[in-house]
């Protein structure tokens, strides 16, 4: 620019230095219409200079000022993008710690890009969910776009819509080799809309790919063989034989909870016999109802052993069904002074002590 300037500068110097040599100063007239400009060359070479100056001088403040303010826009972006990535890896650690509403808190303090508005929306409804507010969680979900629906089964699960899940997830089911993840959802979905012969079918068929241990699949088939629509023997006898042995205890769970003690007594009567006490008391927890001859067993036995935990909590598990629940009570209360207590008797001791009016016990089990 400095070189440019002082090639004008020497142009103009030459031009007026000729006039002065020959003692000509130069005359210069610009008319326009009825306007005209007059002077001498040497003046006008110095306003041309200054005008020169003035012009360079205007373009390098209005570069200057352009850059600067693209140079700051530029880094209230940076700082407004730097801000969410930090609310997003924090909610990220938040949901890898299990700490839901502490994700969608942190998410809601910074705008998140409208590329991760989707997630936003899921773990929003995650937290609604956790928080037991089911409308919003599926209002929320109703929101995220199409493309990434098929993504929510595990949430519309949660919402209790099954129906939903099944659709987003037939595409999946349809694959020659669907994920793990898919047919476990898929086959829960069929179970909370209600179809558990489908279930059946859709294990029998997939169940090799399910690396469930015997937890999972006793949960599962207690459910399913808890519905009234379903004929839990037939279901079960069309089980493959890998699987009969995993899901046995939880159709002896759902006969137990239906009221069918009667059909399983002679099956518990040799667990008593065994003395493989802390399954048969396993399964009284979940009986309604009672049975004389295996009550009484159950006492000869304690007759032996008085002190036995399991055979206690399955003589107060009859107690209960049968409306017994002074004896219960009695029972739970030797056993809390005796014993370590045990998760597991804790819903039959608050049934015994809130039918006896022991209130204070109830809310005392309840509260642990």
């Amino acid at each position: 620019m400095i070189a440019k300037i002082l090639t004008f500068v020497i142009i103009l110097v030459a031009l007026a230095a000729g006039h002065l040599l020959i003692d000509e100063k130069g005359y210069v007239l610009i008319a326009f219409n009825q306007t005209t400009i007059e002077g001498t060359i040497v003046a006008f070479v110095i306003m041309l200079f200054l005008l020169f100056v003035v012009t360079a001088l205007v373009w390098k403040a209005t570069k200057w000022l352009w850059r600067s303010y693209v140079s700051t826009k530029g880094h209230f972006s940076r700082k407004r993008q730097l801000r969410a990535d930090a609310a997003w890896h924090d909610a990220l650690w938040s949901l890898l710690n299990d700490d839901v509403t502490q994700a969608h808190a942190r998410l809601a303090q910074v705008k998140q890009p409208e590329s991760r508005d989707d997630f936003v929306k899921a773990i929003k409804a995650k937290a609604a969910l956790q928080r037991g507010d089911n409308t919003l969680a599926c209002t929320e979900l109703e929101t995220i776009s199409a493309p990434n629906q098929s993504q929510l089964s595990t949430l519309w699960l949660q919402v209790n819509n099954g129906e939903q899940a099944l659709t987003l997830l037939d595409d999946k089911m349809a694959q020659k080799k669907p994920a793990e993840s898919v047919i476990a959802s898929y086959i829960r979905a069929q179970v909370q809309s209600e179809q558990p012969e489908a279930a059946v079918e859709t294990v029998i068929k997939w169940h090799k790919k399910l690396s469930w241990n015997d937890a999972q699949w006793q949960e599962l088939f207690t459910t399913i063989f808890s519905s009234p629509k379903a004929p839990a023997d037939a279901l079960f006898d069309r089980l493959p034989k890998v699987l009969k042995s995993q899901v046995h205890p939880a159709l002896l769970n759902a006969k137990l909870a239906n009221g069918k003690l009667a059909e399983v007594a002679d099956e518990l009567k040799k667990l008593l016999k065994k003395g493989q006490y802390h399954q048969l008391s396993d399964y009284l927890s979940h009986t309604v109802n009672s049975d004389n001859d295996l009550k009484m067993a159950v006492q000869q036995q304690l007759k032996k052993q008085p002190e036995q935990p399991d055979l206690l909590f399955a003589l107060a598990c009859l107690s209960n069904a049968e409306g017994d629940h002074a004896l219960a009570a009695k029972i739970f209360d030797s056993l809390s002074a005796h014993q370590s207590w045990q998760d597991r008797w804790s819903q039959q001791a608050q049934l015994a002590y809130e039918k006896t009016a022991e209130f204070e016990k109830a809310y005392l089990i309840a509260k642990s």
